[in-house]
Formats: C-alpha cells, sequence, structure tokens
C-alpha cells in the first residue's frame, strides 16, 4: 500500500515568487507502525487514519479566493461594495462607511506571485478570456499591452498571489482553518490582480520582490519575509468609479514567524 504526501517544489522555493502552485504530490513508502508492521485499516485499499491516498493533480485541490467588491456585478447583489470577500462568502474586510476614505487595514502575507497576461475582453462578456505565461505568446497572437491612439490593449498582465490572510476579528478567527506560532488564526487564499488592482497593488509585490523583500546574497525573492496591509477605496477612474485596493509593506515578520511560514507550503 503507498501513501501520498505533499512536498514542496523545488522550482518553487528557491525564489519565493514563483507560481503560486502549492501542493507537489509525490508517492511515498509504505506506512508502518513502531513494530514496523504496515499499518492498514478494515478496508486494505484506504490509507492508515489521518492519510490519504492516490494520484493527485493541482486540479484536486482548490483553495479560496478574495475579491474586492465593485458597485456592479453579482457580487453587488450580496455584499456592499468596497468589501473584500472570501470564497465568495465571507467578509473578511468590510466597506468602508464613507467609499472616499480608505478601509481598515487588513493584514496580510504574500506567500508567492505569478505573472500571466490576459485578453483584455469587455466586461460582462460571455466570452472566456484567453491566458498565457509570456508576452512573447501575447506577440504570437497579434496582440500588445500598450495604450495605442487612446485605445485601451488587446492584452493585459495579471498577477496571482497566494496570501496568508491574518484573522482581523474573534469572529473570523473560528472561521479561519489555520493556527499560526503567535496564536493568531489565518487562512490560505489566492488573490488576482488585474487593471488598477495590477496597477495599485500587482506592482507593488513586484517592486518588493526586486528590492526591499530579495535575498541580497542570492539575488532571489523572499516575498514570504514581508508583512503587508490591504486597504480599499473608490477612486474615479476615467469615466468609472472603482474600488481600488492600497497594498503596503511594513517591514519583516520575525525569524519565528517566517519559519512557521515555511512549513504551510
Amino acid at each position: 500500500m503507498t501513501t501520498t504526501s505533499f512536498k514542496k517544489d523545488k522550482d518553487n522555493t528557491q525564489g519565493g515568487a514563483g507560481s503560486p502552485s502549492t501542493l507537489a504530490p509525490v508517492t511515498a513508502g509504505v506506512d508502518r507502525g513502531p513494530n514496523n508492521h504496515e499499518l492498514t485499516t478494515a478496508n486494505s485499499g484506504l490509507p492508515s487514519i489521518g492519510g490519504l491516498a492516490g494520484d493527485y493533480e493541482e486540479s484536486d485541490f482548490r483553495l479560496p479566493r478574495i475579491n474586492i467588491v465593485q458597485s456592479v456585478g453579482p457580487m453587488s447583489e450580496d455584499f456592499d461594495a468596497g468589501a473584500i470577500v472570501l470564497n465568495k462568502d465571507i467578509i473578511v474586510l468590510p466597506a468602508a462607511s464613507d467609499p472616499k476614505v480608505w478601509s481598515d487595514p487588513l493584514n496580510i502575507t504574500v506567500l508567492n506571485a505569478k505573472k500571466e497576461f490576459q485578453e483584455n475582453i469587455e466586461y460582462g462578456s460571455d466570452e472566456m478570456p484567453e491566458t498565457v505565461e509570456t508576452l512573447e505568446e501575447v506577440h504570437e497572437r497579434g496582440g500588445w499591452i500598450d495604450f495605442r491612439n487612446d485605445e485601451k490593449p488587446p492584452w493585459r498582465p495579471m498577477l496571482t498571489a497566494l496570501l496568508l490572510i491574518e484573522a482581523p476579528t474573534e469572529e473570523l478567527s473560528e472561521e479561519f482553518s489555520i493556527q499560526g506560532s503567535d496564536g493568531k488564526a489565518y487562512e490560505l487564499a489566492l488573490w488576482t490582480m488585474k487593471g488598477s488592482a495590477y496597477s495599485r497593488a500587482g506592482k507593488a509585490i513586484n517592486t518588493a520582490a526586486r528590492f526591499a523583500l530579495r535575498n541580497k546574497e542570492t539575488g532571489l525573492p523572499e516575498l514570504h519575509k514581508g508583512k503587508w496591509t490591504l486597504q480599499v477605496r473608490r477612486e474615479k477612474l476615467g469615466t468609472n468609479l472603482v474600488f481600488v485596493p492600497r497594498l503596503r509593506q511594513h517591514g519583516k515578520h520575525a525569524d519565528e514567524f517566517i519559519d512557521f511560514i515555511t512549513t504551510l507550503l
């Protein structure tokens, strides 16, 4: 009988800012107890208690996502515009009472991030935008990402980051699934930044990875060491009122907390 363990993907852990993909399944040896006997259950086809067996891929796992609620769209029917919602279900950051004022800060850690490029399709379109990994692939499709003749480009960059979110309230501490080394509750979530969110928050992550959160000896990014706060307010962009993020880095975590973070992935 074999079991499945989830170990860090060496290709993604060196830099800290690789793909947000976090689980790399590998097949391990037989589980054995203290007397070197194979651990079995009533059904020998199942792993020992607490275990997980099988041939797994990334599609077998699903991390929740966070979204900033806008004034239009399906989520606006259930949540206040300007709120940050986890998994389209839980409000982790309520909208500010005054939409023109920055909301309360949400403490987060950026564990890693991946930049891609996506077709810039009109909002509300039934067409699914294509996503590619490189700018070269954009050019191969006859696209570009810069404004030309004051017209919106057909493609745009986007950044997907894996976040560790600190529970902002005692109530949410009961909802979050991870107990931190500091006694606080945390949750993992993906955040995809496009458009103004990429300009405001995505570029802040890119910049930190290159400068403030870069290992000076290896030159590799160490995003997971940084402490961040995330806030939201409404701004007028062109003719539209849009809720935009403000992501600011505030130094680095203590070594003990960084050690705890490295055990998560």
